[in-house]
């Protein structure tokens, strides 16, 4: 069964794929897998892999973005419906697709700290895709951290893959990501402060957008608020809102030299 779920993976389309049986499931801020699917015993852990040319692109403008995410994530999307499908038909399996990042729940409790349904990177790594880095993203031997993740929740008591032993690329990496972090998002005990990582890293997101929305309405003319409305960070913002995300700084993904390949050349 497990044979027949990977091999359908890879003539989806998918990069990499492994499996992690919920016994094995362990991330302690994520809610219970079972909210979401009742039925629920393991994850599909799907891997996807950017456009190489998302990362030769030295500028941090939207023009990258449909090769570093949009259409990874619209691939990725169809390719982890027909998969779910493939599983409903032949095994008899219920299936929710979890996405590789937003839509989140959002209530009191969580709209200033936003948290997944399932924590993908933790699946990743449980399952052996991939190890953690020192910047906090799931490394995989193949591509380092340059993919996107996607799951398949699902009904079916599927094995958990091992996790990957020996393999360790921060040991041996001259890339110091956390002390070059232009947000300064890294702690000393290597945790990531999330707002500082998306201040920098998403400047024209909701949140900056309310501050430029407060921003305007403080201004003492007419005329000042007009100006604001026509400027090119208006219409950043309201870009970001119609296609959703836009990534300005990822240097803990570019530069890091995770995969075997060693880093990419710049």
């Amino acid at each position: 069964m497990e044979e027949m779920i990977k091999n359908k993976a890879k003539e989806l389309g998918v990069d990499l794929v492994s499996f992690l049986n919920l016994r094995d499931y362990k991330s302690p801020r994520s809610p219970n897998p079972l909210r979401y699917l009742t039925s629920a015993r393991s994850i599909v852990v799907l891997a996807f892999k950017p456009l190489a040319g998302a990362y030769r692109y030295q500028e941090n403008t939207w023009s990258k973005m449909p090769s570093f995410l949009y259409s990874v994530e619209s691939a990725g999307n169809t390719a982890a419906y027909h998969l779910g499908r493939f599983m409903e038909r032949e095994l008899g399996a219920e299936s929710f697709l979890v996405q590789a990042h937003r839509p989140f729940e959002i209530n009191g409790e969580t709209f200033r700290s936003p948290i997944g349904s399932i924590s993908l990177r933790h699946a990743a790594v449980q399952s052996g895709l991939a190890v953690w880095g020192k910047n906090t993203l799931a490394l995989t031997p193949q591509f380092g951290p340059r993919v996107m993740y996607l799951g398949l929740l699902n009904s079916l008591d599927l094995q958990s893959d091992p996790p990957i032993e020996g393999y360790d690329p921060c040991l041996t990496c001259q890339y110091d990501c956390r002390s070059t972090c232009p947000g300064k998002a890294f702690t000393e005990d290597g945790r990531v402060l999330s707002h500082r990582c998306v201040k920098v890293s998403q400047p024209d997101d909701v949140g900056n957008f309310m501050r430029f929305l407060i921003e305007t309405a403080g201004k003492p003319s007419r005329d000042e608020r007009l100006e604001m409305m026509k400027s090119p960070r208006f219409f950043r913002h309201l870009q970001y809102l119609q296609f959703f995300i836009h990534y300005h700084c990822d240097n803990c993904t570019r530069n890091c030299p995770g995969d075997l390949a060693g880093p990419v050349k710049k």
